[in-house]
């Protein structure tokens, strides 16, 4: 079994908490926007969460795509 992957402390500071920032201020946004509950945001992260899950039809297909990026 493989050891859980874990970022370093470089990219925890930087793309990581960027795009957290980004998320964050897009989602306030959103939410303006609709004028929805936070359970409608938590719900759709949570779909969008779905789309990394290992067994999801997205994740497979990024893993195909990185084993053989010659064939796709």
């Amino acid at each position: 079994m493989s050891e859980k992957w874990k970022p370093t402390e470089e990219q925890n500071t930087g793309p990581i908490s960027r795009v957290s920032e980004f998320f964050i201020d897009e989602l306030n946004e959103l939410q303006e926007e609709l004028e929805c509950p936070d359970e409608f945001i938590y719900d759709f992260m949570e779909a969008i969460r779905n789309r990394w899950s290992p067994d999801s039809c997205h994740s497979q297909a990024r893993n195909l795509k990185r084993e053989n990026p010659d064939r796709y």
